[in-house]
C-alpha cells in the first residue's frame, strides 16, 4: 500500500491506515508519538540553563547533558572510549574475546516470517510480552550463564563483559554479549552455553580478530542520531528504544563508573581513572540525605569540590 499523508485520509480512517504498516513493531502514529516527547525535552533543554552565582556564567543545560538522544554525538564518544577502555583492560589480563547472541523463543514475537513469501505474518503463538518485559527475560538468561560454574568459579577480573540490546525486525529484543575471559575456560564456557540455550538459535563466537571493531558494529546501529543523516528507518529503530524503554548498552563493572569519570575527565582519561580506582585511593564523599557527591580526594589532594553557588534554572521555574 502506498503511504500517504493525514491530509489524504479522512480523520476517522486516518489512525486505522496509519497503523496498519509497523517497523521494529512500531506504527507511524508510535513514531510521530516519539517525535514529539523527543521535541518537548529538546525545548526544556535549550531554554533551561546552570548559573553560577559568583561569575554569572550560565550555560544552556543542553551543553551539559550528554545523551544518546539529545547529545548524540558525544556520547557515542564517551561508547567508543568505554570500549577502548574495556579492552585496554581485558588484553592487560590476559583474556580473549568471545561473541555471544541470546535470541528469545517464538512465542516471544508478534511476528513470524512466512517460509513462501518471506515477508513477516503475525504470529499466532505469540505470548503478549512487551519489548521491555522481554529484555528481562534476556537478562535472566545472560543471568543464568554468569552464575553456572563455568564461569562463577572466575574472579570479577577475569570476566569482563560488554552487552547490546538491539531489537528484531517485528520489534522483539535480542541481545550480543563481547565477554572477555581466559583462553583455557572457554571450551568449558561454551559448553555451558550450549547445555543452557538451543546452539540454532543462540550463537557463541570464537577466534574473533578485532574484539572493539566487532562489538562497535553492533554499537553503530543501535546509536542512529550519532549519523548526519538518518533514514525513515533509523528513525523507528531509535524510537523503538525511546517507546520500549529499553537500554541500549550495560556492562561488567571493569572500569571507573562513568558518573566519577564525567566528574574527573579533566583530570584523568577513563583507563588513567580506572587505575586509580583499583588502587582504591580515591576518597568520595557524598551527603547522606540524597548521595549528591560533594568532595573527592586522592591522598592529600583535592580533585573535585561541588559548588554550592550553582543553580538550574529551567522553563517551569527555579531548582535548587
Amino acid at each position: 500500500m502506498e503511504r500517504r499523508t493525514s491530509d489524504e485520509y479522512p480523520l476517522t480512517i486516518y489512525k486505522k491506515v496509519v497503523d496498519k504498516v509497523k517497523n521494529y513493531g512500531l506504527t507511524r502514529s508510535d513514531l510521530a508519538s516519539v517525535k514529539l516527547k523527543l521535541r518537548k525535552q529538546e525545548n526544556f533543554l535549550k531554554y533551561s540553563y546552570v548559573q553560577n552565582n559568583h561569575t554569572g556564567q550560565m550555560i544552556s543545560l543542553q551543553d551539559c547533558i550528554i545523551s544518546a538522544n539529545h547529545n548524540p554525538k558525544q556520547y557515542y564518544g564517551e561508547i567508543q572510549n568505554r570500549i577502548d577502555t574495556l579492552t585496554r583492560e581485558a588484553d592487560n589480563a590476559n583474556l580473549i574475546p568471545v561473541f555471544l547472541t541470546l535470541t528469545l523463543p517464538s512465542e516471544f514475537h508478534p511476528m513470524k516470517e512466512d517460509k513462501k513469501t518471506k515477508q513477516l505474518v503475525k504470529n499466532q503463538k505469540f505470548n503478549g510480552t512487551t519489548p521491555k518485559e522481554a529484555v528481562k527475560v534476556l537478562t535472566k538468561m545472560w543471568g543464568k550463564l554468569r552464575h553456572d560454574r563455568s564461569l562463577k568459579e572466575l574472579s570479577k577480573t577475569q570476566r569482563m563483559y560488554y552487552r547490546v540490546n538491539e531489537p528484531h525486525k517485528d520489534g522483539t529484543p535480542h541481545t550480543h554479549i563481547l565477554l572477555f575471559i581466559p583462553n583455557d575456560k572457554i571450551q568449558k564456557v561454551e559448553t555451558a552455553f550450549n547445555r543452557l540455550f538451543n546452539p540454532k538459535t543462540n550463537k557463541f563466537v570464537k577466534d574473533i580478530e578485532s574484539a572493539k571493531n566487532y562489538i562497535m558494529k553492533y554499537i553503530n546501529k543501535t546509536l542512529p542520531k550519532s549519523k548526519d543523516e538518518l533514514t525513515l528507518e533509523d528513525e523507528y529503530l531509535n524510537a523503538w528504544y525511546i517507546k520500549n524503554r529499553v537500554n541500549r548498552f550495560c556492562s561488567s563493572r571493569s572500569t571507573a563508573p562513568m558518573y566519577l569519570y564525567r566528574l574527573l575527565h579533566h583530570r584523568y582519561s577513563l583507563y588513567a581513572l580506572t587505575q586509580v580506582r583499583k588502587r582504591k585511593s580515591l576518597q568520595v564523599l557524598a551527603r547522606l540525605d540524597d548521595d549528591k557527591i560533594m568532595e573527592i580526594w586522592e591522598g592529600n589532594e583535592l580533585l573535585f569540590m561541588r559548588e554550592e553557588c550553582i543553580e538550574v534554572h529551567t522553563v517551569k521555574g527555579l531548582v535548587a
